[in-house]
C-alpha cells in the first residue's frame, strides 16, 4: 500500500512538471490585461514603488520576467506558472502534515482544475502572487506551531509572506484575519495571540500597511477617494462570481465540505488551519471580490482552502459508497478542468459555431451580469489592434504639431502605452495635464455611447473633433468600441 501510494506522489509530481510547461506554452497566447499593462506601465515608466490599484511586488516580479523572458507577454507572465507550482507543493506540504499524503494529493488535483487558480497561473496579476503567498504562509505557521521556539523561522517566514501580501494588495485585510483565526478558533492555540511569534507576524503586517497609507497620504488618497474601498455588495451577482471562480458542483461541495469541518472535533482542533483560513478569506471575498478586474481574482484564494476541506472529506467519509464516491469526485474534476479550460481559450466556443455575444458595458444595476453574458477574456483580446489604430491616426494627424495620447480611464490608457510601444506615457483623465499646456491631444474612449469628450477633457482644450469611430473585432466577435478624437491647444489648469 506504501508502494502504491509513493508511485501516484510521484506520478503527481511530474503531472505538476509538465502542467508548469503547458502553462508557460499559453503565455502568450493572450494579450495582456489591464492590471499586467498597469505593472509593466510601472516598471517602464519608472514608478514601482507605487502602490496605485495594486502593490509594488507584482510590477516588481513582471521586471524579473522581462529580464529572462522578453518584453512581450512571456516575459511579464514568466513567474506565474512557477508561482502556481509553488502554491501547489505548498499545498501538498501543508496536507501532508495535517492529514497524509493520499489526501494531499487529492488536494493538489483539486486546486490545479479550479478556475480561478489555472487563471492566475497563466497571468500575472495581484490573484497570481497571492494565490502563492497565502499557501506558503499557512505552511509556515504550521511549520511554527509544531515547534517550542517563539521565534522559529517559521514565523519570521509567515511573517514575510502577510508583509508580501499587503504589497500585493493591500491592504491584505482577509490574509491578516486568517492568520489571527488560525489561533483564535481553536482554544488550546489561543495563547499565541499575545505570543511573541504572532507579534512579530502583526508588526511585518502593520509596517507594511503603514508604508501604504504613506504613500496614500502623499498622492491624494486615491483608493479611498475612487470608491472602490466601499464595494456594492449584492446576493446573486457574488454567487454568479462564485461559481464562474470555482465551478458549480465544486462550489456546492465546498459548502458542504465547510459545514462538516465545523461538526469534525479534528478539524476543530490542531487541524483546523484550512478552515480558520477559509472563513475570513471568503467572507471578505463575498463582500468586495466583484470589484475584482479580469482576470485578477485575488480574493477568491479561499478557493485552496475549500479544495483542502473537500479533499480531506471526500476521503474520510463513510456516507457514501465507495463507487458513488469516485464517480462524483471524477465528474467534479472533469467539469471543473473543462470549465478551466474553457475560461481560458474562450475561442473554443466560436469554433464550435457557438456565438458568445459580447455584452457592451452597462449601467450600475446590471454590471454584474457581464459574469455570464460577456467573453471573459475580452479584457484580453483587441489591444494589439486597438493600438495600431490608434497608432494609424496619431501618425495621420502628427505634422508641425506636437501631440500627446490621452485616454478615457487608466486601464485603456496603460493597453495603448504598452502596444503603442512610444517613448511618451499614454495619459488618463485622472492624470496631471498641467505639463501639456499649449500641446494638442489624440483622446481614446471606449465608452460606447460617448459622442464628445468628457466635460473634464473640454475645459482643457480649446476645441475638439471627432477623427475615427471603429469596432474592434476578435475572431468575428466584437470586444470593444473605440472613440478617438482630436483636443486642440491645450489650456492652463486654472484657465
Amino acid at each position: 500500500m506504501r508502494s502504491t501510494t509513493m508511485q501516484r506522489q510521484r506520478f503527481l509530481f511530474a503531472a505538476l512538471g509538465l502542467l508548469t510547461l503547458w502553462r508557460w506554452a499559453l503565455l502568450p497566447t493572450l494579450e495582456l490585461s489591464p492590471d499586467e499593462a498597469l505593472a509593466v506601465f510601472r516598471v517602464k515608466h519608472g514608478q514601482i514603488g507605487s502602490f496605485f490599484e495594486m502593490g509594488p511586488l507584482v510590477p516588481l516580479l513582471a521586471r524579473l520576467g522581462m529580464l529572462f523572458g522578453g518584453e512581450g507577454e512571456f516575459g511579464v507572465r514568466f513567474f506565474a506558472p512557477l508561482l502556481a507550482l509553488a502554491a501547489s507543493l505548498a499545498i501538498w506540504r501543508l496536507m501532508r502534515g495535517l492529514f497524509d499524503e493520499q489526501i494531499a494529493g487529492w488536494a493538489v488535483v483539486i486546486v490545479n482544475v479550479l478556475p480561478a487558480f489555472n487563471l492566475a497561473a497563466v497571468t500575472l496579476t495581484p490573484a497570481t502572487v497571492m494565490f502563492a503567498l497565502v499557501p506558503v504562509a499557512a505552511l509556515c505557521l504550521r511549520i511554527a506551531l509544531l515547534h517550542a521556539n517563539p521565534l522559529h523561522w517559521g514565523w519570521w517566514a509567515a511573517a514575510a509572506c502577510v508583509m508580501g501580501s499587503v504589497l500585493v494588495q493591500p491592504p491584505a485585510l482577509s490574509t491578516m484575519a486568517a492568520v489571527a483565526l488560525v489561533f483564535a478558533l481553536p482554544k488550546r492555540l489561543r495563547h499565541h495571540l499575545h505570543g511573541s511569534g504572532f507579534v512579530v507576524i502583526v508588526a511585518a503586517w502593520l509596517v507594511a500597511v503603514l508604508g501604504w497609507f504613506i504613500w496614500q497620504w502623499g498622492n491624494g488618497w486615491p483608493f479611498f477617494s475612487s470608491g472602490r474601498c466601499l464595494p456594492e455588495w449584492r446576493l446573486i451577482p457574488n454567487l454568479l462570481r462564485w461559481i464562474v471562480l470555482a465551478s458549480p458542483l465544486l462550489l456546492g461541495l465546498f459548502v458542504i465540505a465547510a459545514r462538516a469541518g465545523f461538526a469534525q472535533a479534528t478539524l476543530m482542533s490542531h487541524r483546523s488551519l484550512p478552515l480558520a483560513m477559509l472563513l475570513p478569506l471568503a467572507g471578505i471575498d463575498f463582500l468586495y471580490g466583484p470589484n475584482e478586474p479580469w482576470p485578477d481574482m485575488g480574493g477568491a484564494v479561499w478557493t485552496l482552502f475549500g479544495a483542502m476541506l473537500l479533499a480531506h472529506r471526500g476521503m474520510v467519509t463513510d456516507r457514501i459508497a465507495v463507487e458513488e464516491k469516485i464517480s462524483l469526485r471524477t465528474i467534479a474534476i472533469v467539469l471543473a478542468a473543462l470549465q478551466s479550460a474553457f475560461l481560458l481559450q474562450t475561442d473554443l466556443p466560436r469554433t464550435l459555431g457557438l456565438p458568445w455575444r459580447f455584452s457592451q458595458r452597462s449601467g450600475i444595476a446590471t454590471d454584474y451580469l457581464r459574469i455570464v453574458s460577456a467573453d471573459p477574456s475580452s479584457s484580453m483580446r483587441g489591444w494589439r489592434e486597438s493600438a495600431k489604430l490608434v497608432a494609424g491616426v496619431l501618425q495621420k494627424a502628427e505634422g508641425r504639431e506636437s501631440w500627446f495620447v490621452l485616454a478615457s480611464d487608466w486601464p485603456l490608457a496603460v493597453e495603448l502605452d504598452h502596444y503603442l510601444g512610444q517613448t511618451e506615457s499614454v495619459r488618463s483623465v485622472q492624470d496631471d495635464l498641467g505639463a501639456f499646456t499649449g500641446r494638442s491631444a489624440i483622446f481614446v474612449t471606449d465608452d460606447f455611447d460617448a459622442v464628445e469628450p468628457p466635460e473634464a477633457v473640454r475645459a482643457r482644450f480649446e476645441g475638439f473633433e471627432v477623427l475615427s469611430v471603429a469596432r474592434i473585432m476578435h475572431a468575428g466577435n466584437e470586444v470593444r468600441w473605440l472613440k478617438i478624437f482630436a483636443c486642440h491647444h491645450g489650456r492652463k489648469p486654472d484657465s
